[in-house]
């Protein structure tokens, strides 16, 4: 091979396919990327979780309270201050 732009053009294809399969095997073609969720998603979740088992407290609170309806309620009596006086 004695002509020089049939080297120069071999050395440049060379370089390119060199750098070429350089990038593709850095880009990591054949794994895949790792799930990315979204944390205000998963707070949204967290949220929402609560609020059905605060709704189930409520239901069951309410179940009770209809069950219990015959139970005479409590009353409230407030009484005067006690007080206490002493002579010396």
């Amino acid at each position: 091979m004695t002509d020089h732009v049939a080297r120069l053009y071999l050395a440049a294809g060379s370089l390119l396919g060199f750098f070429v399969a350089w990038a593709g095997i850095a880009a990591h073609p054949w794994s895949t990327p790792p799930a990315r969720i979204d944390p205000s998603a998963q707070a949204l979740a967290r949220y929402e979780q609560r609020l059905q088992q605060d709704a189930a407290v409520v239901r069951r609170l309410r179940a009770d309270q209809g069950a219990r309806a015959s139970v005479p309620r409590v009353r409230v009596v407030t009484l005067p201050p006690l007080t206490t006086t002493r002579t010396s």
